[in-house]
């Protein structure tokens, strides 16, 4: 039989057909595939979602135009303690999250080790003279706590930090310095000098910047800088640094993580200068990755907790009100190496209680890594180590390869729905 494509049928349904063939494709295009590099029979996949997912409506927008567009940054900050301070779990998200949407800067960093404590494996930092420390954990002791988690200060002008922004799949070359410090007249300047020595900027509580902010913008790209305390007038006596963001003035994400070993969310509450400095970040998405400290100190449950908790989310919400916000669910963990610890189990209750009574968004690591007494398998694994309560470096990359795919996932999902 001859068919006519002169017939109103015909013509219909071929039109139908490519515009499905088209929106297909389209589909296709616009939606990211990915899959974990390696697996484990015990991990939960189909529970690995964001919940209230709706919630992050705009984030993924964002996400989305910078994706087409290739304009625009978008600025994820992540909130937690030991977990997030050794930005294993969060380097992976941020590598990840980079190489799909693109690399706008290694972004908020800290010099852990002038402050005698662990950083991240992208920056190398190193210093000379005496730096005073003080780590999130101690509210009684001197020192204000801001965007770092820890903050370090020195009263000798001509003291150095060397900062070093270490390559691997992303270059983390900068030519955007921003400043959080305590900017007053008692501040010493900082002279910027790259990696042969050259004085390149100067930064001091002569600018006009908002209060404790300070912002370079650099001659040409560099991937090591060196800090140098310069007392200017007798007035001038410390330099006090919360934490520095860098960038590279290029279309991508900037994925800020800050966390403080022991940090518990009544910490971050005490921290004075802390939610008042997220800010400066101007984060389109705020992840909170605490409660494992709560949940070690079991039998004993914190009945201030929830408030704590509230108190934490409407201070940034006051900073940031145009944030989404999302928690997530610790897995479970040992007590004393060994003993299994239920309080994981009470803090999960709470914590998801919260983001359903007050429409957040929420990723059950609990869930997804196998659930009640999965810690076994992670531990026979090699993905615990051997305090029962941190992961090993395969165990945190794990981690944040599941929390970007639970975003991703969200993402997709958004995707199908507002560009069918």
């Amino acid at each position: 039989m001859r068919y006519c494509l002169n017939e109103p049928g015909m013509i219909r349904n071929l039109i139908l057909s490519l515009l499905l063939l088209a929106s297909t494709t389209a589909w296709t295009q616009d939606t990211i595939a990915f899959t974990l590099k390696q697996s484990y029979a015990f991990l939960q996949q189909d529970a690995n979602v964001i919940q209230n997912s709706v919630t992050l409506t705009e984030f993924y927008e964002k996400l989305y135009q910078l994706k087409k567009l290739k304009k625009n940054p978008v600025n994820i900050l992540q909130i937690g303690d030991s977990h997030i301070q050794a930005d294993i779990l969060s380097g992976t998200v941020r590598k990840l999250i980079q190489l799909e949407f693109g690399n706008a800067g290694r972004g908020l960093i800290f010099p852990g080790r002038v402050g005698r404590t662990n950083e991240s494996s992208t920056i190398t930092s190193s210093s000379t003279g005496l730096w005073d420390a003080k780590r999130i954990i101690y509210t009684n002791q001197p020192l204000p706590i801001g965007i770092g988690a820890m903050t370090i200060q020195t009263e000798q002008p001509g003291n150095t930090i060397k900062l070093k922004a270490n390559a691997g799949e992303l270059n983390y070359s900068f030519n955007k310095m921003t400043f959080l410090f305590e900017k007053d007249l008692s501040s010493f300047n900082l002279v910027v000098k790259d990696s042969i020595g050259q004085q390149i900027a100067y930064v001091g509580p002569y600018t006009f910047e908002t209060p404790n902010i300070s912002r370079v913008l650099l001659p040409y790209s560099i991937g090591q800088v060196e800090l140098q305390t310069l007392q200017s007038t007798t007035l001038q006596k410390q330099f006090t640094l919360y934490g520095i963001n860098l960038e590279n003035g290029k279309p991508g994400v900037l994925y800020h993580s800050t966390g403080g070993n022991g940090a518990k969310v009544k910490h971050y509450i005490e921290a004075t200068a802390f939610a008042e400095q997220t800010k400066e970040l101007a984060p389109d998405l705020i992840i909170v990755s605490l409660g494992t400290n709560e949940a070690i100190e079991y039998p004993y449950v914190d009945p201030r907790f929830t408030d704590q908790l509230d108190t934490f989310i409407n201070q940034l919400k006051q900073h940031n009100p145009n944030a989404k916000i999302m928690l997530t669910i610790p897995m479970e963990c040992y007590k004393k190496k060994s003993r299994r610890n239920p309080g994981v189990e009470v803090m999960r209750s709470k914590l998801i209680e919260y983001a359903d009574a007050n429409g957040l968004a929420f990723w059950d690591l609990y869930s997804v890594a196998g659930g009640k007494h999965i810690a076994d398998a992670w531990k026979n694994s090699g993905l615990m180590q051997s305090d029962g309560v941190h992961f090993t470096k395969s165990g945190y990359e794990l981690q944040g390869a599941l929390l970007y795919q639970a975003l991703i996932k969200g993402y997709n999902e958004y995707v199908r729905y507002r560009y069918p």
